[in-house]
């Protein structure tokens, strides 16, 4: 089957396009990507892509699409995109005569309310997947009567071929090395890596880097534990390179790429702005552990993992993860919660366990045999969970057959 994937907010560079690109692996499907409005986190992002002017062009997209037999939408545009883009992503669909997917990889309904049209592009769709059918994007579905066929659908990633590329040694990891990778949405879970850096970490001679935060306004959330007073006093000890206030870090040089590496002890938490991925997944091999706190409520998880949970056990760093996700996504080979599993090499830390995670921390710190084990484990363990080509296949045989909509709800959730 020959099959195009549209990504009609364009090349963002986030997880939606980590997901097309994953698909894309697989299938060996075209991407046709909107460029009415660029994105800086692309930058250095490796996909094979077309890209065109949804406001200008989307009728030549639509006839480019016409040439496949299935049609994928990961992205539609957003509010704020060109007036023309959004309308005329409309008649690009309605152009559009092969069956067409919708993928909406949204959880919060924040997220959701961002996109434009978005009832209308429910309506012009064959079948939408999303994670989980009890999340905000089933409510939205719901408030507006879309009849669209709804299933729950997987994430997968390429471990082999990641790993692959980026995958070291042991002996050239930097055992003492704590990268978490993200951006500023608190649900990623910046807060907790850097309290539990400051907390637990820093004296045992961690040290704690957080890369691709924006400078955006939630940035007292991050710096600051008592962020909900009008004038937060408690800030938390960082060192700040990625919006820097004049009564804290005018010691500190603006970021530049020369940053990386020169990190030391006894610091705390190094807050780096967006990353070059290529760049990015390379220091990542080089750290011992790598982190991604993203934590949702537990009926919208839908069992999936994000990209860059499973970046950084394909990259070959202990992964450590939030303990609620751990707690509440089911392992798909072992049917109990990740937190429960055997041989899972994955630590899940929150505000109530920092000591525990640390004492193991030290031990896999001090014994590279050890951790060497457990990125091992954890590999096998996550590439049973998630494997690309398991998933894509999944997600190809929903998109192709689905007429029906599924059971919308706990029962589906923890079926």
């Amino acid at each position: 089957m020959k099959t195009v994937i549209v990504l009609g907010r364009g090349t963002e560079g986030c997880g939606v396009t980590q997901c097309a690109i994953q698909m894309q692996k697989v299938t060996n499907a075209t991407i046709l990507s909107a460029n009415d409005k660029k994105w800086g986190r692309a930058k250095g992002l490796e996909i094979e892509q077309i890209e065109l002017s949804m406001g200008k062009e989307w009728d030549n997209m639509a006839a480019v699409v016409n040439e496949f037999d299935l049609c994928v939408v990961y992205s539609v545009p957003s509010k704020g995109h060109p007036q023309d883009c959004q309308d005329n992503f409309l008649k690009f669909l309605d152009a559009i005569n092969i069956r067409k997917a919708f993928i909406n990889v949204d959880h919060k309904a924040a997220s959701i309310a961002r996109n434009a049209n978005l009832k209308e592009v429910c309506e012009k769709m064959d079948v939408i997947m999303t994670h989980s059918l009890e999340n905000d994007f089933c409510k939205f579905m719901n408030k507006n009567d879309i009849k669209t066929p709804l299933v729950k659908m997987s994430l997968g990633f390429d471990y082999d071929g990641h790993r692959q590329k980026y995958w070291r040694p042991i002996a050239e990891q930097q055992d003492n090395m704590v990268r978490w990778i993200g951006r500023t949405a608190m649900w990623k879970g910046p807060s907790i890596m850097i309290d539990f850096h400051q907390d637990a970490l820093m004296s045992q001679g961690f040290i704690t880097v957080l890369e691709g935060l924006e400078a955006s306004i939630q940035y007292p959330l991050v710096l600051y534990r008592d962020n909900k007073e009008d004038k937060p006093i408690d800030r938390r000890k960082v060192v700040n390179y990625f919006r820097q206030e004049k009564d804290h870090d005018a010691h500190l040089s603006k970021f530049n790429s020369d940053q990386y590496g020169k990190e030391q002890i006894n610091e705390g938490a190094y807050l780096y702005p967006q990353y070059t991925n290529t760049e990015c997944m390379d220091r990542l091999s080089k750290s011992a552990f790598g982190s991604d706190l993203y934590f949702l409520k537990a009926e919208h998880y839908g069992n999936n993992i994000e990209n860059c949970h499973a970046e950084i056990v394909a990259s070959g760093s202990v992964p450590i993860f939030h303990k609620h996700f751990c707690d509440n996504v089911i392992h798909k080979v072992q049917g109990k919660p990740i937190s429960q599993c055997l041989n899972s090499g994955t630590l899940g830390v929150d505000m109530t366990n920092f000591e525990e995670c640390s004492t193991t921390m030290i031990k896999l710190k001090n014994d590279p045999s050890m951790r060497d084990d457990w990125r091992e484990m954890a590999f096998e363990f996550w590439k049973q969970h998630s494997d690309g080509v398991d998933v894509v296949n999944e997600i190809m045989e929903l998109a192709t057959s689905t007429t029906e909509n599924q059971p919308r709800g706990l029962e589906e959730f923890f079926g």
